[in-house]
């Protein structure tokens, strides 16, 4: 990595605009541990990975978004750890003279660390998405103490002698207790957990019944932006309906062939913007060539979404344009996932099997799914009414496929699905 320009909110590395060097990958940092992450390290370091790089002229850019991302995750720790036992965040001791000496414990620590590395303007943002429960009550908590508890600090450590400095850390940690052990929170969580995993199982079900179709798929992995000087145009009805084209292009055969299935998923972040992230299936008997074929989906979607217009006072060449769209091709990252599952796959291989669970899991996972603002119109006003109506969908996938199509080997030949119960289904 070279050095940081300070005077963009972004570190300047050299790499393609379509796909990352895999070199470049391996010098970024892995999330914080969390036990409420249940996603592998590698799942969850390609989630921060999207949210920490963005293309730009020809170069990969670091923003800043993944430190907010890497909050949400401290963040959502210590609300687990607050609720499930009544530490006080600060001990008391006595010295000889009778005199009391105080110290933050662990939860103590913790809740002085969240507020104080707590970015308003990065929360600003998500203001009008929706966060999973624990993190909903530890940032109407965080927001409403954090700039206040700053001011009782001294050198960026907490001035424990000041009494209102004790009794911020007490109210915020007696706060997120209270609400986290009220039934109306319980039930919250529950109905959370249940639809998350309801769409795990809708698409895990989705994939299984592939291999009633085929006994050997083509599993493809794609990450679908808008270039950093487009992100505006990617909230609009406009870009919204290029996505919907693409989708039903993809169904219909019209960017690669003997496309058997897909899921999708929209994303919205600080650096960038609405995002999309497409698992797509093949036939496997006709196709092998993942990395290819996963570039010909990518190049569709950046000559789908076109050419435009900017002016930031780069030389852009004589026509003044530039693609609005770009991608990247997770056929790249093959080596760094334990379990992969790009590529061809067999109903008996567990290792691929266990990694396409995991990507499902990744799709569908709610623990910080933000909902992006509804599309807005070309002009740039905001459909709130269509959107109300119709609302967002954030996850797709095709239609769920009906019997056996008469190639490859079907269940009643004989075909050995187990692995396919015991990875992909969790029966």
């Amino acid at each position: 990595m070279s050095t940081i320009n300070h005077a963009s909110s972004h570190t300047k590395t050299i790499a393609l605009d379509s796909d990352v060097p895999k070199e470049q990958m391996l010098n970024f940092s892995i999330a914080p541990e969390s036990k409420t992450m249940l996603l592998t390290s590698v799942e969850r370091d390609h989630h921060l990975y999207v949210r920490k790089i963005a293309q730009r002229h020809g170069y990969s850019f670091i923003g800043q978004e993944h430190q907010f991302i890497y909050w949400l995750l401290r963040a959502e720790k210590l609300v687990g750890d607050i609720a499930l036992n009544d530490e006080p965040p600060i001990q008391v001791t006595y010295d000889l003279r009778g005199l009391p000496r105080y110290r933050l414990g662990k939860v103590g620590k913790a809740i002085f660390n969240v507020c104080k590395s707590y970015n308003k303007d990065s929360a600003e943002y998500y203001k009008h998405h929706r966060f999973n429960p624990p993190l909903t009550v530890v940032l109407k908590v965080v927001d409403q103490y954090a700039q206040e508890l700053w001011s009782h600090t001294r050198n960026g450590d907490p001035v424990l002698s000041d009494p209102r400095m004790r009794q911020i850390l007490k109210v915020a940690v007696d706060s997120i207790r209270e609400a986290c052990r009220s039934q109306a929170y319980k039930s919250e969580v529950d109905n959370y957990m249940r639809n998350e995993e309801k769409n795990i199982a809708s698409c895990c079900d989705y994939l299984a019944a592939q291999f009633q179709r085929r006994s050997q798929l083509l599993i493809l992995r794609v990450d679908l932006y808008f270039r950093p000087e487009f992100k505006g145009w990617g909230y609009t009805r406009e870009a919204d309906g290029h996505y919907a084209r693409f989708l039903r292009a993809l169904r219909e055969n019209r960017i690669v062939p003997d496309v058997l299935g897909y899921i999708s998923k929209r994303e919205d972040g600080i650096d960038r913007g609405i995002h999309f992230h497409a698992l797509i299936v093949l036939d496997g008997h006709k196709h092998r060539d993942a990395a290819n074929l996963t570039r010909m989906v990518g190049e569709d979607w950046v000559r789908r979404c076109g050419l435009g217009e900017y002016e930031d006072g780069v030389d852009v060449g004589e026509t003044g344009k530039k693609y609005k769209a770009s991608y990247f091709n997770c056929y790249t990252r093959t080596d760094q996932y334990r379990f992969n599952c790009l590529g061809l796959i067999h109903p008996t291989d567990t290792d691929k099997l266990r990694g396409l669970r995991l990507a499902i899991e990744y799709l569908c996972k709610e623990t910080t799914q933000l909902k992006p603002s509804p599309p807005k119109s070309q002009e740039g006003e905001e459909d709130a009414d269509t959107a109300s109506k119709k609302g967002i969908r954030n996850l797709r996938k095709g239609v769920m496929p009906k019997g056996h199509s008469g190639r490859g080997a079907p269940r009643s030949s004989g075909l050995d699905t187990s692995a396919i119960d015991r990875e992909l289904l969790k029966k």
